[in-house]
């Protein structure tokens, strides 16, 4: 039945006018939630969203959601999106896709022919308007890779549609700057400290793919994937395994990280 008058309008849902927050669980424990928190508070403010919840309670129910859901390991997801008269914060759980086998294996990607507008409000916020990235990101999937990698539009890299890059080259580092149109992501910084802890020269640039295709190694980092080997990017392959200066990173990523689970 169809009954008269206006129905209020959710900008959250309507118009994909939100933010969220992807957090890995191990052990039952999330990692860097306070990151993710501060964020998702700081990106609020940049999109004009009147963050008022309290960070502990919001703590508290992911908590109680990994209980309720017998998490050991997974994935949350925190939204916070505009309502007409009260904004939405909802949490789910998932699971995670990436395992051991993948990071032994390492990925494949592609790079697309779409550009990254480097001055998009959006690239620097984790926005709900993500059907850009995911279109290109199932075009990918659809010809047998896992990841899609975005140029900016002066042909410099950026980043994947879920994930930050880097490579190596001659045991130097390199990650694209975060003016190149990337989301600046909590995994990526980790990986940064870490490596400027351990003193391997790490690197923030403009990059063109030219460099990145002839690079020793590369990797992918997300907060699901953490420190993701990749094992080719189109026809070019890149060695992957246990005698790689990615292997010496990673151990050292779960050296210094496990001590906190």
């Amino acid at each position: 039945m169809v009954e008269r008058g206006f129905v209020e309008a959710d900008p959250g849902y309507l118009y994909g006018y939100g933010l969220f927050e992807t957090i890995n669980v191990q052990k039952g424990k999330m990692d860097f939630y306070q990151e993710h928190m501060e964020r998702l508070i700081k990106s609020s403010r940049k999109i004009g969203l009147n963050f008022k919840r309290d960070p502990f309670k919001i703590e508290e129910d992911c908590n109680r959601l990994i209980r309720a859901n017998r998490m050991k390991t997974g994935g949350l997801r925190i939204t916070f999106s505009k309502g007409k008269r009260r904004n939405n914060l909802f949490i789910t759980a998932r699971e995670n896709p990436y395992d051991n086998e993948a990071a032994r294996k390492g990925i494949a990607l592609t790079v697309s022919s779409y550009r990254r507008n480097e001055d998009s409000l959006l690239v620097s916020v984790k926005s709900d308007n993500y059907l850009e990235n995911l279109l290109h990101l199932n075009r990918a999937q659809d010809r047998g890779f896992n990841e899609v990698i975005f140029l900016n539009s002066k042909g410099q890299l950026a980043e994947g549609s879920l994930s930050n890059l880097f490579f190596i080259k001659d045991n130097v580092v390199y990650t694209p700057a975060d003016d190149c149109g990337l989301l600046p992501g909590i995994m990526r910084q980790k990986v940064v400290d870490l490596l400027n802890e351990n003193t391997i020269n790490c690197q923030k640039g403009h990059y063109s793919l030219d460099e990145l295709l002839a690079a020793d190694e590369v990797f992918v980092t997300n907060s699901l994937m953490e420190v993701m080997p990749v094992n080719r990017i189109d026809d070019r392959v890149f060695k992957v395994g246990l005698d790689t200066s990615l292997a010496r990173i990673r151990t050292l990523y779960y050296r210094k990280w496990n001590e906190n689970l």
